[in-house]
């Protein structure tokens, strides 16, 4: 995203603890029948999401319009964000949270961490925003990875249903990967990102950088799917 958006979380040196693993908490972008959107953190396949007071805290999410600088207005609630501002119903949304945290052990090292989003309508071909994007390639199933604007090879996807069911995937040279979906109803596509490159936000210097961000988007045509797991909440 736009590095006002890095700079915005200079302060926030706090600790995810949460990127690194298949079964790693993400953020995900959904709308909502209102027009706004909601940004939730927790994991998907499980139905879990984090609340406030508890991890919901630790984020500091800023989101705009795919295609716009116009930043949208994002407000905490008990169980999610809420995304406000013009939205039309065909609008991709996608949102990053980024921070610095430290992992300790024989050399304590800084890494900065980043945890982005999208919400797409339908599968029209989209550029990518966000610092580690994933993008629809133009038909069901098919997507596309960049970095940093570029396409990412051989990167790892983990592509999960609403109702817990999961397949993985890897990007070819240029990026690309087709998925089936078989099953009606909410999908999201996670994949994960390292770079060994230090650097500073703000002030504050790193190490290295993590990333972790997902696609979220809906199938009309299918299968019927295994049902959703009820809604957990954690109590932290």
């Amino acid at each position: 995203m736009h590095s006002r958006f890095f700079r915005a979380a200079t302060a926030a040196l706090l600790s995810f603890g949460l990127i690194g693993s298949a079964a790693a908490h993400s953020i995900w972008v959904e709308r909502e029948g209102d027009g706004g959107a909601r940004i939730y953190f927790g994991e998907f396949d499980e139905n879990l999401r984090e609340a406030s007071p508890g991890l919901l805290d630790r984020l500091k999410p800023e989101a705009k319009v795919a295609g716009s600088d116009k930043a949208l207005k994002v407000d905490k609630q008990a169980g999610f964000f809420v995304v406000a501002g013009p939205l039309g119903k065909d609008d991709s949304v996608v949102a990053e949270t980024v921070a610095i945290n430290e992992r300790r052990g024989d050399k304590p090292t800084k890494v900065l961490s980043t945890l982005g989003a999208r919400y797409v309508a339908d599968f029209k071909e989209q550029a990518a925003v966000n610092t580690l994007d994933i993008v629809p390639a133009g038909k069901p199933g098919a997507f596309k990875v960049f970095y940093q604007g570029k396409p990412l090879a051989k990167a790892k996807l983990e592509l999960i249903a609403e109702s817990g069911w999961k397949r993985e995937f890897k990007t070819d040279d240029q990026g690309a990967v087709e998925a089936p979906v078989p099953w009606r109803g909410a999908y999201v596509i996670e994949v994960q990102h390292t770079d060994a490159t230090p650097g500073k936000l703000g002030e504050a210097a790193y190490d290295s950088k993590r990333f972790a961000s997902t696609l979220f988007f809906r199938v009309a045509d299918g299968m019927q799917g295994p049902p959703q797991p009820a809604v957990t909440t954690p109590k932290r």
